[in-house]
Parts: C-alpha cells; sequence; structure tokens
C-alpha cells in the first residue's frame, strides 16, 4: 500500500503498478493515500501526482473513472483528481470522466478558470447544460478575484440565482415567486445600504408573506452543506458560508432594514449575527461580511428588540473585533432609543 511506504518509495510503487496495468489497484491506493495525507499532495506525494499528470491523456482518463467510482465522497479525491486532469482536452474527455471531475470540482471553494471551463464545455456538449455545482464553484471563482473572462459566460447562462450547497439557498432560489427580491439583494455592493438601492428596495413588489421568508432562510443558514468541501489541514470549509451566498445574505438583511421594523426580525438577524461572527478554527468570524451586515442591520432597525439582540450579542463569544463593532451599534442604537 503506499500510504504505508516510505515517502521517497511511493514514486516507484506507483510505477510498477502504472507498468502492470493495475490501474483498479492504483487508484485504490491513491485513495487510501489521499486520506492519509488529506488530499494535500506535498513533497513526496507531489512527486507522485507530476508522475500521473504527465500521463498520455487516455491512461488519465482511465485513473481518473476507477478513482471516482471508487472514492466514497469526490470531497477526498478532488485535488488528487484536479491534478491528474490537468490541462485535458475537453474534445477528448468522455462524459463518465468528466463528471467524477465535475463532482470533485463541486467540492473546492474556487479552482483554476481553465480547467472549470473544460468541464463545462463538456457538460454542455453532452447534456445541454453546465451542472449546478459547477456554476457555484464558478462564481465563488469570480468572487475570489480570479480572472472572470472564461467563467462569466458560463455564469450568465445560468438558471439559478444562488449557490447550490446550502438548504437555505436551495430553498429560496427553488421559489420563482422570489426571484426579484434576490435579485436586488444581489446588486448590494458595499458594507452599507445606498441611498437609491434602499428606494428601489421599498419600491419592489414582495410576495405575500417575505419577511417570514427571510426569516425561515436565515433559520435554516446553520445546517450542514449538502454538497460537502474538501477539507484544508488549517480550516474545515464546510463550517463556512459559501462566499457568494453570503453576498445574498447580506442583501437581503439590508432589505430587512431599509422596509421599516416587522414582528420577529430582530430575533431573525441577531441569531443570524451570532452564527456568521462565531469563531471557527483557521478563519476567525465565521463570515465577516455577513456579521457585519447583521449587525448594522440591527442597528438600523432600531427598535428595543433590536438593542436587546444586541445586548445578547454582547455576552456571546465572539471575536474580539466582532465584539467591539457590537458594542459601537449598541450605543448607537441606545442613543437612538433615547436611553443613554
Amino acid at each position: 500500500m503506499l500510504s504505508s511506504l516510505p515517502g521517497p518509495q511511493r514514486l516507484g510503487r506507483v510505477r510498477d503498478l502504472l507498468d502492470t496495468g493495475a490501474d483498479d489497484v492504483l487508484a485504490q491506493e491513491l485513495i487510501a493515500l489521499g486520506a492519509a495525507n488529506e488530499d494535500s499532495w506535498r513533497y513526496d506525494d507531489a512527486m507522485v501526482l507530476r508522475h500521473l499528470e504527465a500521463l498520455p491523456a487516455r491512461r488519465r482518463h482511465t485513473l481518473i473513472l476507477a478513482i471516482g467510482d471508487r472514492a466514497n465522497e469526490p470531497a477526498a479525491v478532488c485535488e488528487l483528481l484536479r491534478v491528474i486532469a490537468r490541462d485535458l482536452d475537453p474534445d477528448e474527455m468522455p462524459w463518465p470522466v468528466a463528471r467524477h471531475l465535475i463532482d470533485a470540482a463541486s467540492a473546492q471553494t474556487s479552482g483554476l478558470a481553465r480547467d472549470l471551463n473544460v468541464l463545462a464545455v463538456v457538460a454542455e456538449r453532452e447534456t445541454g447544460a453546465v451542472p449546478p455545482g459547477l456554476i457555484a464553484v464558478m462564481r465563488r471563482t469570480v468572487h475570489y478575484r480570479h480572472d472572470p473572462t472564461l467563467l462569466l459566460p458560463w455564469i450568465a447562462k445560468a438558471d439559478g440565482l444562488l449557490n447550490v450547497g446550502e438548504p437555505w439557498a436551495e430553498t429560496a432560489d427553488a421559489d420563482p415567486e422570489v426571484r426579484p427580491m434576490l435579485a436586488h439583494a444581489l446588486r448590494v455592493t458595499g458594507p452599507r445600504p445606498l441611498v437609491r438601492w434602499s428606494r428601489e428596495a421599498r419600491e419592489l413588489d414582495l410576495p405575500a408573506g417575505w419577511r417570514l421568508q427571510i426569516h425561515r432562510w436565515f433559520s435554516l443558514v446553520p445546517q450542514p452543506r449538502t454538497i460537502g468541501f474538501r477539507r484544508f489541514d488549517y480550516i474545515d470549509a464546510d463550517n463556512l458560508i459559501d462566499a457568494y451566498n453570503a453576498t445574498v445574505l447580506r442583501g437581503l438583511l439590508f432589505l430587512l432594514a431599509v422596509t421599516g421594523p416587522g414582528p420577529g426580525d430582530a430575533a431573525a438577524v441577531g441569531a443570524l449575527a451570532e452564527y456568521a461572527a462565531t469563531k471557527v478554527r483557521g478563519q476567525g468570524a465565521r463570515d465577516m461580511v455577513v456579521a457585519n451586515a447583521a449587525i448594522l442591520t440591527l442597528e438600523l432597525i432600531g427598535t428595543g428588540e433590536a438593542l436587546d439582540e444586541l445586548e445578547r450579542l454582547r455576552g456571546a463569544r465572539l471575536q474580539p473585533g466582532m465584539i467591539s463593532r457590537v458594542v459601537k451599534a449598541t450605543s448607537r442604537c441606545r442613543a437612538t432609543l433615547g436611553r443613554l
């Protein structure tokens, strides 16, 4: 087994298995090695991947199929498959191979634009559409300031407004009546709602019960992801909020803030603020965008209930920087209410 061999001997074992055509055995041993190194291929393991990456395209297709068919979950082998598939030609890529690579790419927080473009080309050729999971990683890749040139045309073809992988987002995206609300939430680009955006928000033709819908979506945010992320040695990305969806949550928070307070607003926003501002290992606050927007929203709501939520957050186990923001927001909210 590769994982039981000393690092310098692993490449020799890989070469022997390739020479004998034992791709099934090699796939199983690579999966086991990926489990041992947490799919982080460094030092001698990096030499193994470089050798696999240099194989002819058809041999790599066979190996990707063997790994994908045997892996327990795509997130466990996504970096392994990504490197093996590097610079493959979409014209020669069979759909079963692309399907495994798409599942693996969907488990990445971001990817390389060229690799994602290749997978989109194959998916559209074979199925007529780009899978939502692939669109999601494209959006996150653009959000993280990678070159968007190859990805934006594919993103523009997407039917859904939100990224799959989070129960709240999948629930919201499934309701056609709320699309104008979600689209307007996506237009927020800064840390505060602008005057024009706020005016347009108040002019939206919102469906009946829209506030309760937003409250319900906020309550679903802590639920486990439906598409697990690749685990890193310093952080569990499943504990974070999808970076693209976080911008939508910010817009929905501001929508509550600029349309006047409603029953239950403060409690729903306060719970989301606490969840987003809680410290997670290797990251700090779970999501700064959502946490800051939620704290500001409580301040802008400016009711006694909102002040109570801010006071409650002062006693929560938050990041020191987040506590400072809560204290300042509490002081301003108290001043607005005349409770100096």
